[in-house]
């Protein structure tokens, strides 16, 4: 079932992602936040979560794509795990 995106899961979302330490360290490389601790790190990714307009999040498939503009990221979050699968930083145009 497709599970739209309210303020409650999004909350859910923000307190419950995980992530291994070498995603984490993927996640800096992507975004470019080298000096981040783990810590720091998912301290940034709740902040992007929490601070994405739930119009700019959007359910494909067994993904939530966050879009971020103030943060200049984009996150997928795996919708059954709440795993953090990969984070860029959107493309200047």
């Amino acid at each position: 079932m497709r599970q739209k995106m309210n303020e409650t899961l999004r909350t859910s979302i923000a307190n419950q992602f995980k992530n291994t330490p070498l995603g984490f360290m993927r996640i800096r490389r992507n975004l470019n936040i080298f000096h981040f601790s783990d810590n720091e790190t998912e301290t940034y990714l709740r902040k992007i979560i929490l601070s994405t307009p739930l119009e700019n999040i959007e359910t494909k498939g067994k993904n939530h794509y966050f879009k971020c503009f103030i943060n200049n990221a984009i996150l997928t979050v795996n919708a059954h795990t709440f795993t953090i699968i990969t984070a860029k930083q959107i493309a200047k145009k």
